[in-house]
């Protein structure tokens, strides 16, 4: 069974993208969702297309462990939940109460343990992380067969999404430097801006209300993937 393009929309809607090559805060060079490695250069550039190609098989050791540890047969949607969880978060969960839950035919209880997965180390305290949070309840929506977490574009407000989804059916058109997608990527690109400036702290000019107030950093990072 392998990992489906709505598991990789999911996913990728948790990722920041970048279609230009960049070093991470410790130096590795990183493109795309996060894809290191040796293939990866300075100054090199790929397609969303080369993105998630590279993210398909980025996720291919969470899709093996995903076989490897739950012992019933998966509907799609489960696995593309479960691949997601595991290439965030680790195999922790399936060796713990989610794997066991599921292997024993208690899909509800498994459904229930994804909420569970929200902690990080923050500054060495274990906090719960708000992007976590929104995380895992789009994982066990799809986990119990929810359609509208397949929309990448959910987390957009009205207008980004008509932007968006305008701009990238002229992409595939190859009409990606018409005086059209050329205005559309000026709009994105405010937009972008005037989502960095709220989400900063009040004392430096935002609104107070932070990165998490009304999927920002999602929305930042879906108009970022297209006017980098």
């Amino acid at each position: 069974m392998k990992i489906s393009q709505a598991g990789l929309d999911l996913i990728s809607r948790f990722e920041g993208l970048r279609l230009t090559a960049y070093r991470d805060p410790v130096g590795i060079l990183t493109i795309g969702f996060g894809h290191t490695g040796a293939d990866v250069r300075p100054g090199m550039k790929i397609t969303r297309k080369r993105a998630f190609e590279l993210l398909r098989k980025d996720t291919t050791g969470a899709a093996r462990e995903v076989q490897r540890l739950v012992k019933r047969p998966l509907k799609q949607c489960q696995f593309d939940a479960l691949c997601s969880l595991v290439f965030n978060a680790g195999s922790a969960p399936l060796h713990g109460t989610l794997g066991r839950r599921l292997n024993d035919g208690d899909i509800t209880g498994a459904h229930a343990e994804f909420a569970k997965w929200v902690k990080g180390r923050f500054h060495g305290r274990l906090v719960t992380f708000e992007g976590l949070v929104r995380r895992r309840a789009a994982e066990a929506a799809m986990f119990a067969g929810s359609s509208n977490v397949h929309d990448p574009t959910a987390v957009l407000t009205t207008e980004e999404r008509r932007w968006v989804r305008r701009f990238d059916k002229l992409v595939a058109e190859r009409k990606g430097r018409s005086p059209e997608a050329e205005g559309l990527f000026v709009k994105m690109k405010r937009q972008r801006k005037t989502i960095w400036r709220l989400a900063q702290p009040a004392e430096n000019g935002g609104d107070g209300n932070g990165w998490h107030f009304r999927h920002r950093i999602e929305r930042y990072r879906a108009l970022l993937a297209r006017t980098s």
